[in-house]
């Protein structure tokens, strides 16, 4: 029992000792990383030529927003890439509390003039939220609006996910080729060319912003929705 109990710690240790590093595999292959768990380095935020000043912190390892105004960018504000991504897979584990709501974007443009009271910025989603427990407009969340979906457009296939616990997700792009992964699942393949995708862009809040279903480059960004959430081992491979 002493034995298992050894190799369970061992293991544990080697795990931690993993967090925010890349493996000898993902450096043979290309992969980045976007945060190495002690520096904002490689970060900005959204319509600043520097990192914000609060909100957001390193803890433990992890990219906190410690966010708590309940709206959007109403807080520290969103965080951007210093750099734009074009094809690309990018993986990130992370955490919500009750009712959380945050989410991953690209293909993210900033305006040449930052509106009034607002540093929010629009792209393509990854939606993270508290599927079960958030209310929108006074009803449960519509399926396009819950974790995993291209935010707005096409929902994804899964169930709801677990609150306060760790997930792992992943966004490939390989020109109209989007795919949505959760906890190594694949939740949505959509190519930008088919009409499903077409009637989700045409049914969405986005359908007036030109050239927006025709995006191939931008920042990727972690949202400020006003709720706390936590990020770490942020990495990403980009494709030819």
């Amino acid at each position: 029992m002493r034995k298992l109990v050894l190799i369970s710690c061992i293991a544990c240790l080697f795990a931690a000792c993993q967090t925010n590093k890349l493996s000898h595999w993902e450096e043979k292959n290309g992969y980045q990383l976007l945060f190495d768990g002690k520096t904002t380095s490689g970060w900005r935020g959204a319509y600043l030529s520097q990192f914000p000043s609060h909100g957001w912190i390193i803890k433990n390892q992890q990219l906190l927003g410690e966010l708590s105004a309940g709206k959007e960018s109403g807080d520290g504000g969103d965080i951007i890439t210093l750099k734009k991504y074009q094809n690309f897979d990018l993986t990130f584990d992370w955490k919500l509390g009750k009712l959380g709501n945050s989410g991953v974007k690209y293909f993210v443009e900033e305006l040449p003039v930052k509106p009034i009271n607002s540093s929010s910025l629009v792209g393509y989603e990854y939606q993270l939220i508290d599927d079960a427990d958030f209310i929108y407009n006074e009803k449960h969340l519509p399926e396009d609006h819950k974790t995993g979906s291209l935010y707005n457009i096409i929902p994804a296939k899964k169930p709801n996910v677990k609150i306060g616990q760790w997930h792992t997700s992943r966004i490939v792009v390989k020109g109209d080729q989007i795919e949505h992964y959760l906890d190594k699942q694949l939740i949505i393949s959509i190519n930008r060319s088919t009409q499903e995708f077409k009637n989700g862009f045409l049914a969405s809040k986005f359908k007036s912003i030109a050239g927006y279903d025709k995006r191939k480059e931008g920042y990727i960004l972690l949202q400020d929705h006003g709720h706390n959430v936590s990020f770490k081992n942020i990495k990403i491979k980009e494709l030819e």
